[in-house]
């Protein structure tokens, strides 16, 4: 009998990013009432993927603050949904508002979002971004 034991993605990190080419990030923190995770400033970095320029204001849950997964995104998406307003004023004023999810997948490994958690990204109608790092660990 072939047993497959299920793998999920680890050390995900789940995110709430705002982006903008005249994004200041000490502008953001006040206007949402919520202190970031991780900031940087508009212009070019030596740590930003080269070309990347805007300013981006974020706030991320890892393994730091939950290794499960739906934790990890029932919180940013409890944040999120608490500013909306705020959220939605800021990309009518031209920013990058995102839920991101990161994390290592290798081996056949999923990352599963439940029904529930898709409803309510839809809702909140900012757009999803997915990223797979499959580096060998």
């Amino acid at each position: 009998m072939d047993v497959t034991e299920e793998r999920h993605w680890v050390l995900t990190d789940v995110s709430l990013v705002i982006k903008g080419r005249d994004l200041h990030p000490e502008e953001i923190t006040p206007f949402l009432d919520i202190g970031p995770t991780g900031v940087r400033n508009p212009g070019p970095s030596k740590w930003g993927r080269p070309g990347e320029i805007d300013g981006q204001w974020r706030i991320s849950c890892d393994e730091r603050t939950s290794r499960n997964f739906h934790e990890q995104l029932d919180s940013i998406l409890s944040t999120a949904e608490r500013k909306r307003t705020e959220l939605r004023q800021l990309a009518e004023q031209g920013y990058e508002v995102t839920v991101s999810l990161l994390g290592f997948s290798g081996n056949e490994s999923t990352l599963a979002l439940q029904p529930e958690e898709i409803k309510r990204i839809a809702i909140l109608g900012f757009p999803l971004t997915v990223a797979a790092s499959m580096n060998e660990r």
